[in-house]
């Protein structure tokens, strides 16, 4: 029974879950079969490349607000591309309001807005999007909203008198030509008036000017004193005539004004004060198609929408034409194309090092320095080798001393001589030549501290430009934010959520944040100037940098093939006695000092060696008379007998001698003494020298490397901060738009972002120039070091800690 009641028990669940699944599926397909079909038909103006992105971007706004609601469709034969003129456009606006297949139409243009506004007793949901100016287009407008049936369009203020101020004070002029869309112009003729009225109230003489298919025929109707030009959407001339007009423009050195947008300046345009305003605009038109959709009354919807406003420059083309703009509007807008493409210096960290040690003056400097003692050890080194001497001597006497001479001297005498002499052994010689071979030896040593300094220098100026430059870019960043939120806090006092006071605010924030971009923009400039001077290049000549980064093939770091060693505390100790080891033996600093003892060491050997070493040369010398004139030229002749005459020969011209010397100072009032006790106690002094040099070092290596630890593990941690700090400005931003966060809490929320920002890009850059110190402390210039230096030095390491290991 048991079992039976279990197995009916089963059979009853499985019935009862197989119902519960029917009726969801049942349920659901239901509520999938209540959607609501809507079928959208869309009117555009005329060709335009970017049609289909613009729509597109509507459609999927549209589609996703609306899933699970309504079944959006858009038929591909109701989107209508119209020729550009009124006709056209009346007649398909006309088309789709006769289809009973389409419930709703969107006028998606300027003219086809215009267009739909006009119309009375319209039959279904119509929406215009682009209307540009209400009084002059005669748009009704009632409380807020179009207070027509089945009507409903979007507006914004016109930007014109805010473009011009915008652009007189990027560069100042006086006659500006006014290029407008010809169908447009056809269209809706009001609208240039309107224009030429706000440029004569701001000072400016315009010059209405229409485009048609070809920008030549507008060239050729320009004044020739015309000084400016602001180009409104001319979206039905081909996008080849567009960038032909850009070319005219900037080779007639005319600055150009976008009405337009940023996406037009991205392709040539000077400056423009709107962003891209199809993003916000389609999101705009898809969130009150949704309205409509759920029931609202299209003429009672809002149709103002607030302008944003974000000035743009390009500044290639601003190079190109000769404009310069001041800083504060330099500070304060977004700049494209700042890099200079004809900058043809591009340089990383490793060309900084390099171009330093082949160019540095002061390394320049102590090379010459090192080559002038090279000449001291040649001048040691002659000593030792025979010195030879020409000697000539003309003498004149008065004639009655040569008479009274009797041959021995005439009155005029012209001798000459020739002279060697070769020290056989002179301790002080050889021991200044050790002397001089040592002191060479400590000014290479010298060279070569220079050397890694300027290299460490060089590292070190480098990455400083990428810091001033990162945080030039966060300043920058943080500017543009503040104008957003100042935009936003407008939008918040537009629609009475922001007293005027929290705009103000604003306005002062972004005045501060123009002024930190100018500090981090001269930081950055200070930068490069010292790079340069190092470099030995002219003080502010350009050049642009590579990024640097922790896995720069370069850096010893590389391939985390050194961090590896620091993974905890017993192996970052034992490559901390590594590096000491490593440093001690390569150390320039203490090559120098062990070259100086070693001098010393032969000086006080040579000071004892006096005591009994006398110095032995061989001397050897001929001379000759060759020419005696005037009286006593001739001996007087004695008539002697022939025996006597053998013993008074006359004596040749030629007189030679050879002979050898010994000196040694038998007493010097206790100068050898002196000597000696001096070189013992310069010798001590070294000695402690060279062994509070080896503790400063180890100091140093040390240090340097608990220092670079710390900074390594702070990266992740600054770059935690700094994610979690942009998160919560994000989260602050949005409570801010909807009026649940009040301006305190988004600046502190700002700061906190820029802050972290800054100090994550610190710890990157903190830790390299650590790692250039520790290499710097290592004696070793690794970012010049080949392959094969590299993977000896790693060797080195694994031996090391193979032997510690085994002690």
């Amino acid at each position: 029974m048991r079992i039976r009641s279990l197995c009916m028990r089963n059979i009853l669940l499985a019935m009862s879950t197989v119902c519960l699944v029917l009726s969801i599926c049942f349920i659901a397909s239901s509520q999938a079969s209540d959607q609501r079909v809507v079928n959208i038909g869309i009117v555009i103006d005329g060709p335009w490349e970017r049609n289909d992105e613009i729509a597109g971007m509507f459609m999927q706004e549209l589609l996703a607000l609306t899933e699970g609601e309504f079944d959006v469709r858009f038929p591909e034969d109701k989107f209508i591309v119209a020729d550009g003129s009124n006709a056209g456009v009346s007649e398909a606006i006309d088309r789709l309001l006769r289809d009973r297949g389409i419930n709703m139409v969107i006028a998606f243009g300027v003219l086809a807005s215009d267009n739909a506004c006009r119309r009375e007793g319209l039959p279904k949901p119509v929406i215009a999007p682009f209307v540009l100016d209400i009084e002059l287009q005669g748009v009704s407008f009632k409380d807020g909203s179009s207070g027509v049936e089945n009507l409903h369009y979007l507006t914004f203020p016109t930007p014109i008198e805010r473009d011009i101020r915008y652009f007189l004070e990027i560069v100042p002029f006086k006659k500006m030509v006014f290029l407008v869309n010809k169908r447009f112009q056809d269209g809706i003729p009001n609208l240039s008036v309107r224009a030429q009225q706000i440029m004569r109230e701001l000072g400016v003489e315009p010059y209405i000017i229409e485009v048609d298919r070809s920008i030549d025929e507008a060239f050729a109707a320009f004044p020739p004193d015309v000084e400016a030009v602001y180009v409104t959407p001319l979206i039905h001339i081909p996008s080849e005539e567009f960038d032909r007009m850009v070319q005219g423009l900037i080779e007639r050195k005319l600055p150009s004004f976008s009405f337009f947008g940023v996406f037009e300046v991205e392709r040539g345009l000077l400056a423009t004060a709107n962003p891209d305003i199809f993003p916000r605009y389609t999101r705009r038109i898809a969130l009150n198609v949704q309205r409509i959709l759920l029931g609202e009354e299209p003429g009672t919807i809002p149709v103002t929408i607030p302008a944003e406003e974000r000035l743009t420059i390009n500044m290639e083309t601003a190079r190109a034409i000769g404009v310069y703009p001041d800083w504060s509007i330099v500070t304060e807008a977004n700049l494209i194309k700042e890099a200079r493409e004809e900058i043809e210096r591009v340089i990383d960290l490793n060309d900084a090092v390099r171009e330093a040690l082949a160019v540095n003056l002061d390394l320049a400097a102590k090379e010459r320095f090192v080559r002038a003692g090279t000449k001291d050890v040649s001048l040691a080194r002659s000593n030792l080798f025979p010195q030879i001497e020409l000697s000539a001597l003309g003498v004149r006497i008065d004639e009655d001393r040569a008479e009274a001479s009797f041959g021995q001297q005439a009155e005029q005498t012209v001798t000459g001589s020739v002279g060697v002499t070769q020290l056989i052994y002179s301790e002080p010689a050889w021991a200044n030549f050790s002397i001089q071979k040592s002191l060479q030896r400590s000014r290479e040593s010298e060279r070569d501290q220079l050397r890694l300094d300027v290299a460490r220098n060089a590292a070190t100026a480098y990455l400083n430009v990428l810091r001033a430059k990162t945080f030039e870019r966060i300043q920058k960043q943080n500017l543009s934010l503040t104008r957003s939120n100042l935009e936003l806090a407008r939008i918040r006092e537009s629609i009475g959520t922001a007293r005027t006071a929290e705009v103000l605010r604003w306005e002062s924030e972004l005045a501060s944040n123009r002024k930190a971009v100018i500090s981090a923009n001269a930081q950055r400039n200070v930068a490069e100037i010292a790079l340069n001077r190092i470099l030995h290049r002219p003080a502010e000549e350009h050049f642009e940098t590579v990024e640097t980064d922790l896995e720069d093939p370069h850096l010893l770091l590389s391939q985390g093939r050194l961090m590896q060693y620091a993974d905890n505390r017993w192996d970052f100790r034992i490559l901390r006695s590594f590096m000491v080891k490593e440093a001690i033996e390569y150390s320039p600093e203490i090559r120098g000092i062990e070259a100086a003892i070693a001098a010393q060491e032969r000086a006080r050997s040579s000071a004892t060696c006096a005591f009994w070493q006398p110095t032995l040369a061989l001397r050897a010398e001929v001379s000759s008379i060759f020419s005696e004139e005037g009286a006593g030229a001739d001996p007087p002749s004695l008539s002697l007998p022939p025996a006597m005459s053998e013993l008074f020969r006359d004596p040749d011209d030629l007189d030679w001698s050879i002979g050898l010397s010994a000196t040694f100072p038998l007493f010097s009032g206790g100068t050898k003494f002196a000597k000696r006790s001096q070189a013992l106690e310069k010798l001590t002094q070294l000695r402690f020298e060279r062994a509070a040099l080896a503790e400063r070092i180890e100091q140093r290596v040390r240090s340097a490397l608990h220092l670079a630890g710390a900074s390594f593990a702070g990266i992740e941690q600054a770059r935690l901060a700094a994610e979690a700090a942009d998160q919560s400005l994000d989260l602050m931003i949005d409570a801010y738009s909807r009026g649940a966060a009040t301006i305190i809490d988004l600046l502190d929320a700002q700061n906190a972002t820029l802050v972290a920002g800054e100090v994550a890009a610190n710890a990157v850059y903190d830790f390299l120039v650590d790692l250039m110190e520790v290499e710097r402390s290592i004696g070793k210039v690794v970012l010049q070091m080949s392959d094969e230096e590299r993977e000896a030095f790693f060797d080195r390491i694994e031996v090391f800690f193979e032997t510690f290991g085994n002690q």
